[in-house]
């Protein structure tokens, strides 16, 4: 965006590092990560560069759900990383650790200048982005053994929290955690599940297939815990940071540590683990699922009780990082904090969870602090645009009680935002910020083009309604279509998703607008059991029981309560009326007093 930058890090070898599980993507981070890259960022050509294991989860589904997961050579990722800052014009990195902002007056406003570093020295700029991770004075849980640190090997960012108190920002704690690293020669994958990688592919909208590296795919692999894993862990419970109350901070909802989810789900009998390889020639398995905080002695008593990990090794054992953020609720929609001009907040610090929702906060903060320096309007993606603005909206409307993470389900407009639509829908405002060429917009445009055209083409012979038959193909359906054009095989798909589609977005969009128009003036039956409304996740459930929304307008603005189970309880609750309406009159006898009219 033409200007220059200082990067500050606590360590610039540690950059780009993956502090947990060795992939990018998944359900709804995979559409983060094609929505950054269609803005111009970086996420999706690293993990293209470092990719060892490619696979679409919810491939049985509609499009809408389905999204890309890529393993990655954990060394290779950071390689790339580091090699894209250097490679970086205007871009200076400063190995320091962070210790104090430099604010002034600004007509009845702080506004930030620049910050200070732990040896005194300052770094000044008109504009400063705060990314702390889970280093903001952060502490490492193991067992009974603490230390100062947001990564293990690495230290904390100490001392920048009471900077932020003392400039009149709120702060609370949250807390991740991280599972053992097992040593790949000790495990038996005989006795586990293979699953093997499907045929890679690109990630970036920028990469061509032939500029993916060659290399050798890794396989996964799947195994459980067992009744003997449960026990050993329910035994150590008094020795769980965690369960002592050292640990204050509350965990993610969605990847909780083993130990919270044996006591909160003490009816399953077992849970999944996925044993994903490090990189083609690490030593190292990443067991996702088995997360904790439990003594080292425990960890590996555990392990050992799982099928394929009788006999595992452990190259360093599992933990809990315990960090400080910043309600987001201190945000505008640009990412800039309301006390502090010229001070923007992106990732953990704002109460998030994973390395996408934070990579697309990040960005959007850069081209923000940039435009504000530019003196330019900020970039803030609509709910019906970008994933990433359902995400950015939630956070500063609605705020966090969890660290959070991205869902599909919190989009009401998630059928038209797709991962395969990212493109189309933010090369344009990557390429008014500058960080899209021309020729890489022009060719989205083209594509686009294509597809309408084509769509326009079946329309007008009679031939579009035909790909709505389930299992309908455009070569099939234009099989003896003397006007058949040639097409690209990235066309043809989306034409063909597409012309399904369209029925089904332009319903939803009806219905939402109807719900908009309803939602301020409906209210919530007092004696509603939500436990009754079926559909509805335990934690829309706990949040509706906690709150007792009296209009649909409140239930919809609850923190955790998606636009999807809003409208499960506004169906349910129509369905309520409707059968009370058609309901039989009830003959009373003769002498009987009033009925109650329930």
């Amino acid at each position: 965006m033409g200007l220059r930058v200082a990067a500050i890090t606590l360590d610039l070898e540690r950059a780009g590092v993956m502090s947990c599980n060795p992939a990018i993507g998944g359900t709804a981070k995979g559409h983060l990560v094609r929505e950054l890259d269609a803005l111009g960022g970086q996420m999706a050509r690293n993990a293209d560069a470092a990719g060892t294991h490619f696979v679409t989860l919810n491939a049985s589904k509609g499009p809408a759900v389905q999204a890309t997961r890529v393993l990655c050579d954990r060394d290779g990722y950071a390689r790339a990383a580091q090699a894209a800052l250097q490679r970086q014009e205007r871009l200076t990195i400063v190995n320091g650790h962070v210790t104090g902002l430099v604010l002034e007056p600004n007509g009845g406003q702080q506004r930030c200048r620049g910050v200070q570093l732990a040896g005194g020295e300052v770094i000044e700029g008109e504009a400063v982005v705060l990314t702390t991770g889970t280093f903001l004075q952060a502490v490492l849980h193991r067992g009974e053994h603490q230390e100062v640190g947001g990564r293990l090997g690495d230290g904390a960012a100490v001392g920048l929290s009471s900077a932020l108190r003392a400039a009149g920002f709120e702060l609370s704690r949250f807390k991740t955690g991280t599972p053992a690293r097992l040593r790949r020669a000790s495990i038996d994958f005989t006795r586990c599940q293979r699953q093997p990688s499907e045929p890679p592919r690109p990630f970036s909208a920028w990469t061509a297939s032939t500029d993916l590296p060659t290399r050798a795919l890794v396989d996964c692999f799947v195994t459980h815990t067992t009744d003997t894993t449960h026990r050993l862990v329910r035994s150590a419970l008094p020795r769980s940071p965690l369960f002592q109350g050292r640990i204050e901070g509350r965990g993610p909802r969605y990847c909780p540590s083993l130990e919270d989810k044996v006591a909160r789900f003490s009816h399953r009998p077992r849970h999944t683990v996925f044993l994903e390889p490090e990189g083609p020639e690490s030593p190292l398995v990443y067991p996702a699922g088995l997360s904790t905080s439990l003594p080292d002695d425990v960890q590996l008593e555990m392990l050992r009780s799982i099928p394929g990990l009788e006999a595992v090794e452990v190259e360093r054992y599992g933990y809990a990082v315990e960090y400080d953020f910043a309600p987001p609720t201190q945000l505008l929609p640009s990412l800039e904090t309301r006390q502090v001009g010229g001070l923007f907040f992106a990732g953990q610090l704002n109460g998030t969870s994973g390395y996408e929702e934070a990579a697309v906060q990040g960005l959007l903060a850069g081209i923000n602090a940039a435009l504000a320096v530019q003196k330019a309007p900020a970039l803030v993606l609509r709910r019906d645009e970008a994933h990433a603005g359902v995400l950015v909206d939630d956070l500063v409307r609605l705020g966090v009680d969890e660290p959070l993470r991205m869902m599909t389900s919190r989009s009401e407009h998630r059928l038209k935002l797709r991962e395969a639509t990212a493109t189309w829908r933010l090369a344009a405002h990557g390429h008014r910020v500058g960080l899209v060429t021309l020729s890489q917009l022009e060719a989205v445009t083209a594509e686009v083009d294509a597809v309408h055209r084509e769509l326009e083409r079946l329309e007008r012979r009679g031939q579009r309604h035909r790909l709505l038959t389930p299992g309908a193909r455009w070569e099939a359906v234009t099989a003896d279509d003397p006007e058949r054009p040639h097409l690209t095989r990235a066309v043809i798909d989306a034409v063909e998703v597409e012309a399904r589609y369209a029925p089904y977005i332009a319903q939803a969009e009806a219905q939402l607008a109807r719900q908009a128009a309803l939602f301020d003036e409906l209210p919530v039956p007092a004696t509603l059991d939500f436990a009754t409304v079926p559909g509805l996740s335990n934690e829309a459930r706990e949040r509706l029981r906690q709150a007792r929304p009296r209009t649909f307008a409140e239930l919809r603005r609850l923190r955790g309560i998606t636009p999807a189970a809003a409208t499960l309880v506004l169906v349910h609750c129509r369905r309520l009326l409707v059968s009370r309406e058609t309901r039989p009159p009830v003959e009373r006898p003769v002498g009987s007093g009033p009925l109650l009219q329930s």
